[in-house]
């Protein structure tokens, strides 16, 4: 089958059209409060960073008032890819506000809300209570490091709930779990 030269030209004609008039360029999110993903900032992409990094960054985003956590309180935190520095390539809080569950992650494009209904501890997590991730990593580092060795990883994952931290080694050969009391980081057997 032959196609006509006019043909394509009028198609590319409305192709340029509808691109130079944006219509088909991305349409915006829908604001329906459902599941989903919304980002917070507007950041040049970020490296691995320790959560008190992540934090930094998520105080100027509060500063700046481009997020509002007015009224919530932090229950859980989550870091993936952590090595022993600390230095997570993503971060997640699990956040209380009033009834509702809130989730914010951080990773390689900044701060981002994400909707997800899951179910939170219920005991609050304050940070001047307890040993953040990096100081309970380097203090513990001497346990880690050889499940680290042995499993041929060079990160951990490590959640932090109801004043516990686990920190979890992950390779091919199996996992290894560790859990780690958050104020004292002594180790729980």
């Amino acid at each position: 089958m032959r196609v006509p030269w006019g043909f394509l030209a009028l198609f590319a004609a409305i192709c340029i059209f509808c691109t130079a008039c944006g219509c088909l360029g991305p349409s915006p999110p829908p604001d329906d409060g459902g599941e989903g993903i919304t980002p917070v900032n507007e950041a040049e992409p970020q490296g691995p960073r320790t959560l008190t990094g992540a934090l930094a960054d998520l105080d100027l985003l509060l500063a700046e008032g481009r997020l509002n956590l007015t009224n919530t309180t932090l229950h859980q935190v989550i870091g993936t890819g952590v090595d022993l520095d600390g230095r997570a390539s993503a971060w997640i809080l699990g956040l209380r506000d009033g009834g509702e569950v809130r989730w914010l992650t951080f990773g390689i494009s900044g701060w981002q809300e994400v909707k997800l209904a899951a179910p939170l501890p219920e005991d609050e997590i304050l940070f001047d209570e307890i040993l953040l991730p990096e100081d309970l990593l380097a203090e513990r580092g001497g346990v880690l490091a050889p499940a680290l060795e042995r499993g041929g990883a060079d990160t951990v994952d490590i959640a932090l709930a109801r004043e516990v931290y686990t920190v979890t080694v992950r390779s091919d050969t199996g996992m290894e779990r560790f859990s780690f009391r958050a104020d004292t980081g002594e180790a729980i057997a």
